[in-house]
């Protein structure tokens, strides 16, 4: 609220972009939004642009914590049931700070988790066509969700396929044929394409000091890979020049800079005009790098462990039984996989983890009491659990996460939550055969 009402990031760059398209009816050039979707400037016209201020803020600020409410409820009651006793209060005491910090800034985070954690509860107990819906909403909310489409595909989810299309019509194509028209929505889809382009990976690899001005609090993948693998050069100032600007004053630009200082070529527009110049101070960015190899290497290095990784997930949902209890653990793993392929990786954004330390808590706890004593898998769930209150501990230390803590701990809870799925496996193995009728 104390953000919202001094025009603080990030309720007034969500606000003016909303407001700009309600006033002129189209999206700013420059838009600070450039990866939404119209969708998310329909759902925040309610707060931000038809309702005074204190007002929409404090039913946005309202909206954010009942989504939180509701996701720790869902979780407790639809992905663990039964499992989920008074010790549930320990995986939500290790995520209310991220909880927090999305709520703080004001994001759409809270919204998004609710919309997967309620849709794939939805989807694994057969309420398919809503739950599908769901999840398509928490794609047109914020684009990363759409990796949704190879889960349900690949868990033969025919009908939930169908409520996600109809997400798409519902909620994205209607609404903007409704208020731009059919040529208006055609342009703005567009205009969302390029703007997608313009910040994809290959830029974070390409140009490292690219719009750090802009995006100092980005822990991408593509970017954090860029900065350990790719030296910096040792400038104070950043001349960055947006849009399109005439080729002969790109060269006289160049000619001048000084000698501390760099030139980045920004494609996307500035707000008015066809293009700007702006000179910015880029001292603070964080030079430390192990290596300097050649973008091309970064690029395929970077591609070639995505790859790697999307292989390992789809092996892992193809071997998932339709009906089995694993469901959590997989559906766990799939929402950190949201922040791989991401060219933008924020904090804020770190909510999303809340299903996967669930899964492993209880996997640790059950596992630990049957068992009696540490395994290997064990210490790597206990491991990941103190990873993340390490990368909790650090939010506010920003070399950390300059440099990826945070996908660090990411990458040790996916681990640690492969390990629950397979704990999992062999309860739902051991139970098939308690079942069975005996053999001759």
């Amino acid at each position: 609220m104390r953000r919202a009402l001094r025009d603080r990031p990030d309720w007034q760059q969500l606000r003016s972009e909303v407001r700009y398209v309600w006033e002129h009816g189209h999206t700013a050039p420059g838009t600070a939004m450039f990866g939404y979707l119209p969708t998310t400037t329909f759902a925040l016209w309610p707060f931000m642009a038809w309702t005074p201020l204190p007002i929409g803020a404090a039913l946005y600020v309202l909206s954010n914590i009942l989504a939180g409410l509701a996701s720790i409820w869902i979780l407790r009651r639809w992905w663990l049931g039964t499992d989920a006793d008074a010790g549930f209060v320990w995986p939500v005491a290790l995520i209310c700070v991220n909880f927090a910090h999305a709520i703080q800034a004001n994001q759409v985070t809270m919204w998004t988790l609710l919309a997967c954690v309620a849709g794939l509860a939805l989807v694994e107990r057969r309420r398919e066509l809503s739950g599908g819906l769901l999840l398509g909403l928490a794609a047109l909310i914020k684009t990363m969700p759409a990796m949704f489409i190879g889960y349900l595909l690949l868990r033969r989810r025919w009908r939930a396929l169908l409520g996600f299309a109809a997400a798409i019509v519902l909620f994205n194509i209607l609404p903007s044929v409704a208020y731009f028209g059919w040529r208006g929505a055609i342009d703005e889809h567009r205009a969302w394409l390029r703007r997608a382009g313009w910040h994809g990976n290959r830029h974070q690899i390409e140009d490292p000091l690219l719009r750090v001005h802009r995006h100092r609090s980005n822990a991408s993948y593509s970017a954090v890979l860029a900065r350990w693998l790719r030296r910096m050069p040792d400038v104070n100032r950043q001349v960055v020049l947006s849009g399109t600007p005439p080729p002969e004053f790109v060269d006289a630009t160049r000619a001048r800079l000084g000698e501390r200082e760099a030139l980045s070529l920004d494609p996307m527009p500035p707000r008015t005009g066809a293009w700007a110049g702006q000179t910015v101070d880029i001292s603070w960015v964080p030079r430390f790098a192990v290596a300097d190899l050649p973008v091309r290497v970064i690029y395929w290095l970077w591609a070639g462990t995505l790859a790697a990784g999307l292989i390992g997930l789809l092996w892992m949902t193809w071997r998932t039984p339709a009906d089995g209890q694993e469901w959590t653990a997989l559906a766990a793993v799939w929402m950190l996989a949201m922040f791989w392929p991401s060219p933008m990786a924020r904090h804020y954004y770190l909510s999303w983890a809340f299903p996967a330390i669930c899964v492993v808590w209880f996997a640790l706890r059950h596992d630990l009491a049957k068992r009696g004593h540490w395994t290997r898998g064990q210490l790597l769930a206990g491991t990941a659990l103190l990873a993340w209150i390490v990368s909790t501990a650090c939010l506010g230390w920003h070399l950390a996460r300059w440099y990826g803590i945070h996908l660090a701990a990411i990458a040790i809870l996916i681990a640690a939550a492969v390990w629950a799925w397979r704990v999992a496996r062999r309860q739902s193995s051991a139970a098939a055969r308690a079942i069975s009728p005996e053999q001759p």
